[in-house]
């Protein structure tokens, strides 16, 4: 079938390609016109799993074939051959469904760097009221925050007493402690807020798209996965997907919505006959339109971490048959413990230099340890020990090794990065595990460790630490800007997230980020979406 013929099929108004967490923001948006007929297209199924709708469940979500994407990744050089899964969410709210519910947003600069790089109109002022119009904080009053959105961002209902262990480590090393951290000042040590509703997750599906499906001018279309973008000439004019095996197909009167994420985005523009002309052709798929951008620019935090053993109970020790009793009895009465709880309870970010002029790693606190099993690192397979542990991971701010998205001889993603191709990562991530040796030697640490876990005995010098550094590097499931927003010819999107030289085809989503956000990524996937609605619109 011809790449740039037009498509047969019912027209509407706006297609959106992607359920997941930007494209549940936009079909609610954008549906909140009456006259406009509205389709929403997701590859995965509904998110009405116990799993999903439980704080905890992340951790059976991560990897699970029926809601994670799993997309593979070529075995990475940098990091002796290693290679994981790069998990995004496959299902209605996408990452927002299966995520540990962290809600960040990122520092001042990290947006001004947007604005910066092409990005116009994305500076952290410009944007900030998007954040808070999605929003509907139920902590104390608080000017950074928004009241009265879709999306019930809420303060943690039992923090672990060891987050303030952390805390006041920190506190001794000269990290201060953050009241709040969404007002664009990130650089201290604070307790997280997460995206949730009563103790229950609250993803985009349910704050965005639950209460949309009502309207009579929107369709949601689920377990089909779109095969590609149609063209007439220059312009998107719709969609091809499959649904039960059978191919349909779809019109668009005024867009097509690209909205599948840092991966799927940037393959289903490759398979559509959008990207590098000379890289297409090789691989026989007809060019619409030669777009260097597509698929390049991948970025992604690299994360490394140590654990200790300590003299207190902690959750790998409270996971007993006794226990479970115990944390389902406080989950039900008053949606307490560890089943309420997001994925990391205490983070930071931090300067491992006076001489920096911005924090460049993001601390991480957890009560607990695993490890990523050798043997299976291509699944992602995780195994937690049963003794008492903790442990602080760092994560690289602003990395600067980049990857691409390309795809397999089957016409599916392949991701291929570098984690440390950039030796600048290398030896801020050496610079991280120093601080956390810091961190461990605060009296607020120091005094529970009874002894070290991993690394088993720290290493004598920065040789050694590289070494480690590379052996343990994994990923923090924060991919963006494979569809990069900016003016030059290497951007794939303009600041008003249109594909350049394309008409009717925006892309609306994580992979339009020029630079990643110092911290994790969902909240500004919702910004970006929110903000994309309006210069829809025409409200920008």
């Amino acid at each position: 079938m011809n790449p740039s013929s037009p498509t047969a099929g019912v027209a509407v108004d706006y297609l959106i390609v992607g359920g997941g967490t930007a494209g549940t923001v936009l079909a609610n948006r954008l549906s909140e016109n009456p006259s406009v007929q509205v389709v929403l297209v997701e590859a995965g199924g509904e998110a009405r799993s116990p799993l999903v709708q439980l704080p905890v469940g992340f951790a059976k979500l991560v990897a699970h074939p029926v809601f994670d994407w799993r997309y593979p990744q070529a075995p990475d050089p940098t990091i002796h051959g290693r290679h994981f899964v790069w998990s995004a969410g496959r299902l209605l709210g996408g990452s927002s469904s299966i995520n540990g519910q962290v809600y960040i947003r990122g520092t001042r600069r990290d947006f001004d760097r947007w604005a910066e790089a092409g990005a116009r109109g994305w500076n952290f002022d410009a944007v900030l009221p998007y954040f808070k119009r999605s929003e509907d904080w139920t902590g104390a009053p608080h000017p950074a925050h928004g009241q009265g959105g879709p999306l019930t961002v809420s303060p943690m209902r039992d923090v672990h007493p060891l987050c303030r262990n952390f805390l006041e480590a920190c506190a001794q090393s000269g990290l201060p402690t953050l009241a709040d951290y969404h007002g664009g000042d990130m650089e201290g040590a604070f307790l997280t807020v997460g995206t949730q509703r009563d103790g229950w997750r609250c993803s985009a599906e349910k704050a965005f798209l639950r209460p949309a499906r009502q309207r009579p001018n929107l369709r949601v279309i689920t377990n089909a996965r779109v095969e590609r973008v149609v063209f007439d000439g220059r312009r998107a004019v719709g969609i091809h997907y499959l649904q039960d095996g059978r191919p349909q197909a779809l019109r668009a009167q005024r867009e097509v919505i690209v909205s599948a994420g840092t991966v799927g985005s940037a393959a289903l523009l490759l398979r559509s006959g959008v990207g590098p002309g000379a890289w297409l052709q090789s691989r026989g798929i007809g060019v619409v339109h030669d777009l260097e951008g597509v698929g390049q620019n991948l970025q992604e935090h690299a994360s490394v971490g140590q654990n200790k053993f300590v003299n207190v109970p902690t959750l790998n020790s409270q996971t007993g048959l006794l226990d479970m009793l115990g944390h389902a009895w406080r989950f039900a009465n008053g949606r307490k413990g560890i089943l309420s709880a997001p994925a990391v309870q205490a983070m930071g970010l931090a300067r491992t230099s006076p001489e920096l002029a911005e924090p460049d790693v993001q601390l991480h606190f957890m009560p607990l340890s695993y490890d990523i099993l050798p043997e299976t690192v291509s699944t992602a397979s995780a195994t937690m020990p049963k003794e008492p542990t903790i442990t602080i991971n760092v994560t690289l701010c602003q990395p600067k090794s980049r990857g691409r998205v390309e795809l397999d001889a089957d016409g599916q993603p392949l991701v291929m990065h570098q984690f440390l191709s950039d030796s600048r990562d290398v030896d801020s991530l050496i610079a991280g595990q120093k601080l956390i040796d810091r961190l461990f030697g605060a009296p607020a640490l120091r005094s529970l460790i009874v002894a070290p876990r991993s690394p088993e005995k720290l290493p004598q010098d920065d040789a050694d630490w590289a070494d480690y550094v590379r052996w343990k590097t994994a990923p923090a499931y924060h991919p963006v800007g494979t569809c990069r927003m900016g003016r030059d010819a290497a951007a794939v999107v303009d600041p008003a997230l249109r594909v350049h030289g394309i008409e009717g085809l925006r892309v609306i989503d994580a992979s339009v980020m020029p630079t990643v956000t110092s911290g994790n990524t969902n909240a500004p996937t919702m910004m970006i979406a929110e903000k994309g609605a309006d210069l829809i619109r025409g409200r920008e």
